[in-house]
């Protein structure tokens, strides 16, 4: 029967977030239960542990300790393969990390490693933060968003650490942790405006990328791939460029923006003709815009009121620029 001192760490391994200590405790509580004469309940651990074992809880706040709450904040976006627009070899490569990622243990076996270090560039809006959540959600795993703000300081050697913080909340709490606007990190050594402590610091991650030892999954996010130190490009695993939308993919997306309304009256080609040129972002902001406008007049949405939606954000867009 599971001790008092059993229950305590493995309740405390849980408010920590640590889910290996937290598993290898339920098993150990499971073998002791075994060895008391208590089968069924044994059993029951092991086989909740088994269904759930590649599986984290996404959706509920997961604890951290003080040290880290500052560097990295838990999402709470839950996006599915469906809702991302994207070219078909964007959507092969994502289901190959995600395919990998399930059978990580047959790769294993075989002394294979599953692709979890992703570099995603391509201009902004186009889909690369809503594809760390999506890879997320799809393997029910947390995503923490690494706040550069907070790892990058002035002061010589605190970048190092804070990042070392990080890479031990991997090994600490399996999940998907994104690396956004990675270029304030990761920008060539060499270049005219590098300081000698963020060379340092580059070096510091790209030691960190080589250890790394968890089965969390790293994806950095970049708008421009060429500024990179060009030794981080074999420090990762994959490498997925996105561009703006296609007609094609512009229609796809007003669609499922629209896809609770059943208007006859919209000209989807018209309207992506309209569109072309825009990221899925703003194409996105824009449609919703028209949609509210609707919704507080009390009147149908109209291929006007879209069309009127883009005149405006092109106004915006000049003060802006």
């Amino acid at each position: 029967m599971a001790n008092s001192n059993q229950i305590l760490s493995l309740i405390k391994s849980h408010l920590e977030g640590n889910d290996k200590r937290f598993r290898e405790l339920a098993m150990q509580i499971a073998t002791s239960e075994a060895k008391s004469g208590h089968l069924v309940l044994s059993r029951s651990i092991t086989d909740l542990l088994r269904k759930y074992e590649d599986h984290a809880v996404q959706h509920s706040f997961i604890p951290l300790n003080n040290d880290v709450t500052d560097l990295v904040t838990q999402s709470r976006e839950s996006y599915k393969m469906c809702d991302l627009v994207c070219s078909d070899e964007i959507k092969d490569k994502i289901n190959r990390i995600l395919r990998e990622y399930i059978n990580r243990q047959l790769l294993a076996e075989n002394n294979l490693c599953n692709r979890s270090r992703i570099l995603l560039s391509g201009p902004s809006g186009t889909g690369k933060t809503m594809t760390a959540s999506v890879i997320a959600n799809e393997l029910n795993l947390p995503l923490f968003i690494v706040r550069m703000e907070k790892i990058i300081t002035k002061y010589m050697g605190e970048t190092s650490l804070k990042l070392s913080k990080v890479f031990d909340l991997m090994s600490r709490v399996r999940g998907v942790y994104l690396f956004d606007e990675f270029d304030a990190l990761g920008m060539q050594r060499g270049t005219e405006n590098e300081v000698g402590e963020m060379r340092r610091v580059l070096n510091s991650f790209l030691q960190m990328m080589e250890r790394k030892d968890s089965e969390s999954l790293v994806i950095a996010a970049t708008n421009n791939a060429s500024v990179l130190d060009q030794a981080l490009f074999r420090r990762f695993d994959d490498l997925i460029e996105y561009n703006l939308p296609s007609k094609k993919m512009i229609v796809e997306l007003i669609q499922n923006i629209f896809s609770q309304l059943k208007y006859d009256n919209l000209s989807y080609e018209c309207l992506a003709d309209k569109l072309f040129g825009r990221s899925q972002a703003e194409i996105t902001m824009i449609c919703r815009d028209a949609f509210k406008e609707s919704i507080l007049d009390g009147k149908q949405l109209t291929e006007n009121m879209i069309l009127n939606a883009i005149e405006q954000r092109s106004e915006n867009l000049k003060y802006i620029i």
